[in-house]
């Protein structure tokens, strides 16, 4: 019996990715038990690896935050793919995996011979999963991209902002990392099948596509009517008239007073229960034809408090509102901090100077769920245990080092 009881346990995962989308669907099955075993380049691996954006002392370690940000719970075996002999070590091991996650641009593993057919022909229930850019066909499936790239093509800047700001790109790198999470989740769903079914999957992700179904309802309105989307600046999605942000005499307020019963909350809180006697704002279709007068009836009443004494007089009244916060001001909320979504190592497990902090599933498990066991290692740094699980000696392995396969 498995000491270990988390979902994937006993899963063997060969992680050839890079950046963010491919590592986080794997460091994400990782959390849930699989024996990951991510691929780099001998030397410096990885160029994330060298970041130095966030805080140069990791960058320069080549432990950028923006590379150990996924990469908890793998071992680490560099391997050059380009020579023959890490060709041959790839498929050996891909043979032993379950599942093979790659986000080589379109073409590239084929060139190597290290794609699915590759892999396939000595692992035929393998679960192969491809993220790319635009996906495997169309006209642009060999083209490169980045989160923010994909953002502009899809037209998801067009509908962020407003018409003074102009096309906006979302702050972090969103696309990515939902593409790893999307990713994450149908790798997981093959592995059901195939418990099912026998066979393996080959499975084609790509960032358009997880960007274009982020998008759903707004793809979806624009297809069934053909009204192109607008930009909506911090309106909510439902359109609802008093749902927006607003200033307050400290920081600014959002609500998302999508019913009705939220929105009369709104209007006790604010002393406003005149509006209902007003036929401008009687009925939600009357508000719709008066947003304009009505977001000025709230904003003149919102000025009397800060943004963090409205809150929760707001909810309380069962009208869903939120302050504005900074990053680090949700962070050191006790809300928070109570649901447990990021672990520490500390110095001694990593030999940095402090703790170190990484995200782990936005989910978690009543028993054997997402658990951060060991912190990211440097380049190879398993290559040697990993190699003579493959049958290599020390002979072999030194022969391999000094031809820079590993």
């Amino acid at each position: 019996m498995m000491s270990d009881q988390r979902a994937f346990a006993g899963i063997k995962v060969l992680d050839l990715t890079r950046v963010l989308a491919g590592p986080f669907c794997a460091y994400q099955m990782a959390l849930l038990g699989a024996e990951v075993i991510k691929i780099e380049p001998p030397g410096k691996g990885e160029t994330v690896r060298w970041r130095t954006e966030a805080d140069p002392t990791f960058g320069q370690q080549g432990m950028s935050l923006g590379f150990m940000t996924q990469s908890s719970n793998k071992r680490f075996l560099s391997l050059d793919l380009n020579q023959p002999e890490g060709r041959d070590i790839f498929l050996k091991l891909a043979a032993e995996c379950d599942v093979v996650v790659q986000n080589l641009r379109s073409g590239s593993a084929k060139k190597r011979g290290i794609d699915y057919d590759a892999v396939k022909a000595v692992n035929p229930e393998v679960v192969f999963m491809s993220i790319t850019a635009y996906g495997s066909t169309g006209p642009k499936q060999s083209h490169p991209a980045y989160d923010s790239v994909i953002q502009a093509w899809s037209g998801f800047m067009s509908v962020t902002g407003t018409k003074d700001t102009g096309p906006l790109k979302a702050g972090p790198p969103i696309i990515d990392y939902s593409t790893g999470l999307a990713a994450a989740y149908a790798v997981s769903a093959a592995l059901f099948q195939k418990q099912r079914t026998g066979k393996g999957q080959y499975i084609d992700m790509s960032m358009l596509d997880t960007n274009l179904i982020l998008m759903a309802s707004t793809v979806t309105a624009y297809l069934n009517t053909g009204a192109a989307p607008r930009q909506a600046g911090n309106d909510a999605a439902s359109r609802a008239p008093a749902s927006t942000t607003f200033n307050t005499a400290d920081g600014l307020i959002a609500f998302a007073l999508n019913e009705e019963h939220q929105y009369q909350g709104m209007v006790r809180v604010l002393g406003l229960q005149a509006l209902n006697d007003d036929a401008r704002f009687a009925t939600p279709a009357a508000r719709r034809d008066n947003i304009p007068a009505l977001r000025a009836l709230m904003q003149e009443k919102l000025m009397a408090k800060s943004a963090a004494e409205w809150e929760p007089l707001f909810n309380a009244e069962g009208a869903p509102a939120g302050r504005v916060r900074t990053v680090p001001e949700c962070l050191a909320e006790a809300q928070t901090m109570s649901r447990s979504l990021f672990h520490s190592f500390p110095p001694s497990a990593t030999g940095f100077s402090k703790d170190l902090k990484v995200p782990l599933s936005p989910f978690s498990f009543a028993h054997n769920g997402p658990r951060a066991d060991t912190p990211p290692r440097p380049v190879g740094a398993d290559s040697d245990v990993i190699l003579g699980e493959l049958g290599y000696d020390a002979k072999a392995i030194a022969a391999l080092r000094a031809q820079h396969v590993i």
